[in-house]
């Protein structure tokens, strides 16, 4: 983490374009907007735009706006993600998760620096700095097609990668007392962790990351009336932490390619888990709108 801030600290005051890899919930949001304030833009808007979230048909009229009548229901003319951003920061956050069509007029307005809206003629200078994010592997995304090469390169010019919270050793205990802190700032109260709840800190796998960790703590936090009992916090229960082995586990062949492997993973949660989306996407360290999308590619190569 030392690492991270000090890569943060050296690239925030540059132009260049920024990918942040890491798993749904290791805070890579906060990294650009750590960027963004550390930045000579810190007085320019900071825009974030889920790409996941923005059906394919829309991405992008929403990134780069539109002209009234250029398509069905385009009753006015719209600035994009792009334009609203001005000279600030656009953080375009699961851009692995965007049409392949669509990344290519992404990387042409990244190397020309000029768009059009959709329907428009007139060229707009592209003056915002743009950090992309991603919660798969940056090597996942190229060799499973989810991610053009030519991108790739574009958006990382610098590449930071925030860790998942299960590889922070003490930082989980530091972070759950920083949230208590904050809990009983704003409540007039002095909660405290049981010694049940420290140990629980580090059982505790912690899937969804940093962003579990919160709304364990806050959770725990409003049925405590004294110390708080992470363990009854936790909407998941013991399976998110350790599943174990049961009938069905996961099983997988020799020479199995990476997105069959992942077809599996996700489909036999979902069956484990009785159709429960999200406690699927909790336990897989994915977010709901990454778990969508997968079932909708599986549902049309059937």
């Amino acid at each position: 983490m030392r690492d991270l801030f000090e890569r943060i600290e050296r690239v925030a005051p540059t132009g260049v374009s920024v990918l942040l890899s890491g798993e749904s919930g290791t805070g890579k949001e906060l990294i650009a907007e750590t960027i963004h304030s550390l930045s000579g833009r810190a007085d320019q808007p900071f825009v974030a735009v889920n790409c996941g979230a923005i059906p394919a048909t829309l991405v992008e009229a929403e990134l780069f706006g539109h002209e009234r009548g250029s398509f069905t229901g385009a009753v006015r003319s719209q600035t994009g993600y792009f334009e609203r951003a001005g000279a600030g920061t656009l953080f375009l956050d699961e851009a692995a998760e965007m049409p392949l069509d669509m990344q290519v007029k992404l990387l042409r307005a990244l190397e020309s620096r000029r768009f059009c809206r959709v329907g428009g003629e007139r060229e707009i200078p592209l003056r915002a700095r743009v950090i992309a994010a991603t919660n798969r592997s940056v090597v996942d995304a190229v060799s499973d097609n989810h991610l053009r090469t030519d991108l790739l390169y574009r958006l990382a010019v610098f590449h930071l990668e925030a860790p998942p919270l299960r590889e922070r050793g003490a930082d989980v205990e530091l972070l759950a007392r920083y949230f208590l802190q904050q809990l009983n700032a704003s409540e007039s109260t002095h909660k405290r962790l049981s010694m049940d709840s420290l140990r629980y800190l580090h059982e505790h796998s912690w899937p969804g990351n940093v962003r579990e960790l919160a709304n364990t703590v806050q959770r725990a936090f409003i049925l405590a009336d004294e110390e708080l009992d992470l363990r009854s916090g936790s909407s998941y229960g013991p399976t998110v932490s350790n599943p174990g082995p049961a009938p069905g586990a996961v099983t997988f062949q020799p020479g199995m390619s990476l997105s069959a492997i992942e077809k599996v993973v996700i489909t036999q949660t979902l069956e484990f888990f009785e159709g429960n989306k999200t406690r699927t996407a909790a336990v897989l360290g994915i977010s709901l709108k990454t778990l969508y999308n997968r079932l909708n590619e599986y549902r049309a190569l059937e």
